[in-house]
């Protein structure tokens, strides 16, 4: 077994397979409507283990890994930085995935627990964490100065914040992917908008962590950038259309997309097979601290 500490840049391959291979095996458990959350994990991976290498957090300090989902970032920060991690998400289901995923790592909860609840009333108390963490949380927030301030609050004097998230204003692509699938990219972000969410958020998350009284540390753009043969049937696609037919009811609904037009979005995509193109998706970290 090879283990190597995360923290010099290195993976410790024979954790992160073994928790590869247990999401694997639940996403070929779970129905249809919850893989897309489960994909996403999975396609992301790298990014995410970069990022958990360079979070300035301390062993045997206690982070709150705040929209935790299935608790795979959870899991990881705490094999690779010797931390405990609360994961905290609103959804019960997904917890209850995610405790499965502790035990058959650990055999036990420790050094990871999980809790369902809201992440706008932490169940911490004032300036009682190490640190927090919220990756691709915030895109869904109504009121994302509401939960930076809440972080403030839990925060000790001195602790950090790392907050990841998406902002669609910097994705490139060339040659475009097909107008009919452009087009359901946009009923998208227009629904994420119409339920509060922000798909440009990442460019706001500074400035929400300066309002709540935190200090910014650093902000960085981080691109994923791939010149590749189309495959429609790869995860990063899977990702995509599943996220997608998950809400595609609610598009229907608020006239932000047809039957006709989703099929031939699909089929249009289909046919971009085998063609060579240039993606970029940038995500923007934001880290900062509570002041002394």
């Amino acid at each position: 077994m090879i283990g190597i500490d995360l923290r010099c840049g290195y993976v410790t391959f024979s954790f992160v397979e073994q928790l590869d291979a247990l999401c694997w095996d639940l996403l070929n458990r779970l129905s249809p409507s919850e893989q897309w959350l489960l994909r996403q994990t999975l396609y992301t991976a790298p990014v995410r283990r970069q990022a958990i290498a360079a979070l300035p957090f301390e062993r045997g300090q206690t982070i709150a890994d705040l929209g935790t989902g299935y608790g795979v970032m959870a899991l990881e920060m705490a094999q690779a930085l010797g931390v405990h991690v609360v994961g905290v998400d609103i959804d019960n289901h997904v917890i209850t995935h995610a405790r499965a995923l502790v035990r058959s790592v650990y055999g036990h909860e420790d050094p990871v627990t999980f809790m369902a609840a809201d992440a706008y009333r932490l169940p911490f108390s004032d300036q009682s964490l190490d640190g927090v963490t919220a990756r691709f949380l915030f895109q869904h927030l109504d009121k994302p100065l509401l939960l930076s301030r809440e972080i403030h609050r839990v925060l000790k004097p001195g602790a950090a914040v790392f907050i990841e998230d998406v902002d669609d204003g910097f994705t490139v692509e060339f040659p475009t992917l097909p107008d009919s699938w452009q087009l359901v990219i946009k009923a998208f972000q227009t629904l994420q908008s119409l339920r509060g969410g922000d798909r440009f958020i990442g460019r706001k998350i500074s400035s929400f962590v300066h309002q709540a009284g935190l200090i910014v540390d650093s902000v960085q753009i981080h691109p994923v950038v791939q010149f590749s043969v189309q495959d429609p049937n790869d995860i990063s696609h899977q990702f995509e259309r599943e996220r997608i037919e998950q809400v595609l009811p609610e598009l229907f609904s608020h006239n932000l997309l047809t039957e006709f037009q989703w099929q031939t979005a699909l089929e249009d995509l289909q046919a971009t097979q085998g063609e060579w193109i240039l993606q970029s998706i940038s995500g923007f970290r934001v880290v900062g601290h509570r002041p002394d």
